[in-house]
């Protein structure tokens, strides 16, 4: 699989990326986020952004505006913590603190800890199959072949899980079969975020909008396919009947990063634009604006 790039250097190890991220000289949407700051929405954070406010060592460097003094104090706090936060690359730290629509925001600062899971079950809510893949590899475990002690380990190590439906479906049907097993604390399902960008359907569905090309021999299968394959390898012994299973389920796991690239950038580019659009109730133009920020009030 293709390295997770979304905006950060490449090259970057996980720590030199933390580095240069908490140091202002990479920009990612984590770091512009201040909707976990207190007394802050989307319509505080966009007037944040648009006086150039625009992350965290922003608020630490630039002097507080009068409308937002007694904010303040709170707000560098928050921002010396988030920073610190990022320097150890906390994951538990932005769960607890971001708003769950949000969570998608770390994507690139966690992208050496992130992975991309789909299950498979037998018509039940028992797993099948279990298709895990990070930056690098995918791989699948079976039941009665695989030993999933490995995927817990794998899972266990992560930061942040990516699922299609996960929310309805794969953790539900993953909590169901391994009760103890701990998750990573960031899950981004990318079922809601697209359709907030006017992706609706299915992950099918959804892949042929943004025309995402399956294999010839895994086009047009779906769950209950999924179901009907693996009680041919368990009933009848049919190899080809696994294989295909196993291809249809490695092409649900890894087309889920083109889609978390996509809703990355669009929802980024939407945050971007909104802040440009002046706010419900604010001055029509932006030198009235800029005045009435820097007066003394409470407005946002």
């Amino acid at each position: 699989m293709q390295s997770l790039r979304l905006y950060l250097t490449a090259c970057l190890s996980p720590v030199e990326k933390s580095d240069a991220l908490v140091r202002g000289e990479v920009s990612s949407m984590l770091v512009r986020t201040f909707l976990h700051f207190p007394n802050v929405g989307e319509r505080r954070e966009r007037a944040l952004w648009r006086f150039g406010y625009r992350d965290w060592n922003a608020i630490l460097n630039l002097p507080a505006p009068p409308m937002w003094k007694h904010l303040w104090g709170d707000w560098a706090r928050e921002a010396e913590a988030s920073l610190k936060a990022l320097e150890r690359l906390d994951a538990h730290y932005f769960a607890q603190r971001l708003p769950k629509p949000f969570w998608w925001r770390v994507v690139p600062e966690f992208s050496d800890r992130t992975l991309f899971l789909d299950v498979e079950t037998d018509g039940t809510d028992k797993i099948t199959v279990l298709g895990i893949a990070d930056r690098n590899r995918y791989q699948a475990f079976v039941r009665g072949i695989d030993d999933f002690d490995e995927a817990r380990e794998w899972l266990e190590s992560a930061a942040v899980i990516v699922t299609y439906n996960g929310n309805s479906f794969d953790l539900p049907v993953l909590r169901a079969n391994f009760p103890n097993w701990k998750l990573p604390p960031l899950h981004l399902d990318l079922c809601p975020l697209l359709r907030r960008l006017g992706y609706k359907g299915g992950l099918k569905n959804v892949e042929a909008q943004l025309g995402i090309e399956r294999l010839p021999e895994t086009q047009g299968l779906d769950g209950r396919d999924a179901v009907r394959l693996w009680w041919q390898w368990r009933d009848y012994g049919s190899e080809r009947a696994l294989e295909l299973l196993l291809s249809y389920n490695r092409e649900d796991v890894v087309n889920l990063l083109p889609l978390l690239e996509f809703a990355y950038r669009k929802l980024w580019t939407m945050a971007e634009e909104a802040a440009k659009i002046p706010l419900l109730g604010e001055a029509k133009h932006e030198k009235d604006t800029a005045t009435l920020l820097f007066r003394d009030g409470n407005r946002e």
